[in-house]
């Protein structure tokens, strides 16, 4: 596949280089992109805008999709989650108030000619606004909140181009880099591993008892409960709610124009890189291509400088219009099957053209989106019976709090019980919600065991919950840790002495004396690691190689580890490597940029994040 047009390279040399932050761009799609704020809190303050829950909530829900995350993740990966997103959405709000502060802006003729150029609202190649309205109407949006939409999308993609073209990775760096990376070196390795040591460590009770004197907040146990409690979610709904297939097919035939399928073409390339001599070196590719025009996958593995498709005789698979760059779609876009275009130039270099095949451009069976339509209308139905229901639930454990039994009656919900949970550290995590945490160990719940409110621990999801049983905070004895006490214990010390050992051996070693139980001779590289610690390849690389044979030792989790380097060599890069790295070193620069860039607006735009607002949803 095209990488470079389509931009989505993740190339390997991304997992070498460390400590390159790449900004992750919050647009999470129309559907929630817009909607007014109403009265809801905000989770982020930039400069004079806000980010509202609504928002939030919308972002972390697609994001949790996109990870194909389902039900309650661990607390730990959900606040990390939660954190992500809305500083993503920060990213955003700094840099449409830096576009807008700049001066950037799109006139409504320029939008409304972008949105004429969509495929989806164009009918017999010209823009149709019957088909615009249609596909307005089947969502619920204004023409002027798409525009808006659009607008904003496309200054966005204005700065993230401006970056992404001005990055710069020159040749010579490049070249350096691909050294330091395929140097190849030949060690010994000897292991002292602290577990050889743990037969010559005795702890004896009184260390026992001191380390656990001297740690008691290690050993602390916080209040803890087991709770009884019901959960009322838009999502069990849904799963309970049978569609016909005949509801279906009404909505099918209704919006038959929301289920156009994009004209889509498959294509073959070869890619003339853009630099000096490029379009001379494009046009004899050209005139070969033209004078052989069966052998153009022969040649596209010859000439082409995309590695991707190259290999694949220039094949690039079927892509829709907005797959591509403009100039290359548009070219492609114009041709017939079989037909070779002239010379095509985009900011990636030339390309030589052949369409192999045309598919799309109708209107899906109602077999192919019936199951989009039927979870479609499962999600509506669900969403209206939690609204009607979400009321009647709360006052019903509110009216009756001393059991929880008449609610999961009335709306058929499982009793569930927890094991021993506190703030913090609960499972199943949706019970891990602060606000449900605060109520559980109010002094009533704990002292009347009555039911807390019903109280939405995520969008369309509300938790209440009893307290049955309750653990005041306490220090684990002495008796019930000193085990664990004394292999610690143990452990630290055996560890000691091996790095003792090591470093021993690494003293004798630099003397002349070398140690018994090298292993065979290595090579390794940096971008061939083999299976060594990523602590001992730093070494490795790290260390003086003006006379060999060298000797370094590193201190390990298990202990020491001691390596003899015998020789070093430079390892050689493919043409075609190397170019890939460049590519990869220009994404990596714009992306450092953008990061900076991103922290300077926050200097400039005020940035508060209230955290309480990214865990709880205030109605």
């Amino acid at each position: 596949m095209l990488e470079a047009i389509r931009e989505r390279a993740q190339g390997w040399i991304a997992r070498i280089i460390l400590g390159l932050i790449a900004v992750a761009f919050a647009l999470w799609g129309i559907d929630w992109y817009f909607q007014g704020g109403g009265k809801e809190p905000a989770v982020a303050r930039v400069g004079d805008s806000e980010v509202n829950q609504r928002d939030f909530f919308e972002a972390l829900k697609q994001q949790r999709e996109a990870l194909g995350l389902r039900g309650a993740a661990p607390a730990e990966l959900d606040n990390a989650l939660r954190q992500q997103v809305v500083e993503q959405l920060v990213d955003v709000q700094l840099l449409m108030q830096a576009a807008q502060a700049a001066g950037f802006t799109l006139s409504e003729q320029q939008l409304h000619a972008y949105l004429a150029g969509v495929e989806l609202f164009q009918e017999n190649g010209q823009f149709s606004q019957a088909r615009l309205d249609t596909f307005l109407k089947s969502r619920g949006w204004s023409q002027q909140k798409l525009l808006k939409m659009v607008q904003q999308d496309l200054l966005l993609r204005q700065l993230q181009f401006a970056y992404g073209e001005g990055a710069l990775a020159s040749n010579t760096g490049t070249l350096q880099l691909a050294r330091l990376l395929s140097q190849q070196r030949e060690v010994n390795e000897a292991i002292y591993d602290s577990k050889a040591f743990l037969n010559l460590i005795q702890i004896d009770d009184q260390a026992v008892e001191q380390a656990y004197q001297a740690n008691q907040r290690d050993y602390a146990l916080p209040a803890q409960v087991r709770v009884q409690y019901l959960v009322l979610s838009q999502d069990a709904i849904r799963d309970q709610i049978q569609v016909s297939e005949a509801a279906a097919r009404q909505v099918y035939e209704a919006n038959k124009a929301r289920y156009q399928q994009p004209e889509s073409r498959r294509a073959s390339h070869i890619l003339i890189q853009a630099g000096e001599g490029a379009k001379a070196k494009a046009e004899k590719v050209l005139q070969e291509v033209r004078a052989k025009p069966a052998r153009f996958a022969e040649l596209a593995r010859q000439y082409s400088d995309d590695p991707g498709s190259a290999a694949q005789g220039g094949d690039l698979g079927n892509f829709t219009r907005d797959m591509m760059v403009k100039p290359f779609a548009d070219a492609a876009f114009r041709m017939k099957v079989g037909e070779i275009s002239g010379l095509v130039e985009s900011q990636f270099g030339y390309h030589i053209i052949r369409l192999d095949g045309i598919s799309g451009g109708t209107v899906a069976p109602f077999d192919k989106v019936k199951g989009e339509i039927t979870q479609e209308l499962r999600e509506q139905e669900a969403a209206r019976k939690f609204a009607e229901w979400a009321e009647r639930f709360s006052n019903l454990v509110y009216e009756q709090p001393d059991s929880l039994a008449p609610a999961a009656a009335e709306f058929k919900l499982k009793l569930e019980e927890s094991g021993w949970i506190s703030p913090g550290r609960a499972e199943p995590a949706i019970l891990n919600h602060p606000r449900l945490m605060e109520a559980l160990f109010a002094s009533d719940s704990l002292s009347k065991k009555q039911n807390t409110e019903a109280i939405e621990v995520a969008p369309n999801t509300l938790v209440a919950a009893r307290v049955i049983e309750h653990r005041p905070a306490s220090t684990r004895p002495l008796a019930e840790v000193a085990p664990a006490i004394r292999l610690k214990l143990q452990a630290e010390a055996a560890r000691k002495k091996a790095i003792e050992a090591g470093q021993q051996a690494l003293q004798a070693a630099q003397n002349g004396k070398p140690p018994a139980g090298l292993s065979a001779p290595m090579t390794l590289s940096r971008m061939r690691p083999l299976n060594l610690p990523a602590a001992s390849v730093r070494a490795v690389f790290k260390a003086d190689v003006a006379k060999l044979p060298a000797w370094v030792g590193i201190e390990t989790a298990d202990g020491y580890r001691l390596y003899r380097i015998n020789r070093v060599s430079e390892g050689e890069v493919p043409a075609g490597q190397l170019n890939q790295m460049r590519r990869d070193l220009q994404r990596l620069v714009a992306q450092t940029e953008m990061r900076a860039y991103l922290d300077s607006l926050k200097q400039r735009f005020k940035v508060e994040i209230n955290q309480a607002a990214l865990t709880e949803k205030t109605e």
